[in-house]
C-alpha cells in the first residue's frame, strides 16, 4: 500500500511539473507577441538582414 501511494504521488508530481512547463511556454509566447505588437505600434520595424539587390 505504501509503494502504491508513493507511485501515485510521483506521477502526480511529474504531471504537475509537465503541465506548468507547458503553461510557462504559452505565457512566454504571449508576452513575446504582445511585445512585438507594442513595438510595431511605436514605429519599430522588423526586417531581415538579407537584402535583395535590384
Amino acid at each position: 500500500m505504501k509503494k502504491m501511494r508513493s507511485a501515485v504521488l510521483a506521477l502526480l508530481i511529474f504531471f504537475t511539473i509537465s503541465f506548468l512547463t507547458g503553461c510557462a511556454l504559452l505565457v512566454i509566447g504571449g508576452l513575446a507577441g504582445a511585445t512585438g505588437y507594442l513595438a510595431a505600434k511605436q514605429g519599430y520595424k522588423i526586417q531581415s538582414p538579407v537584402v535583395k539587390k535590384k
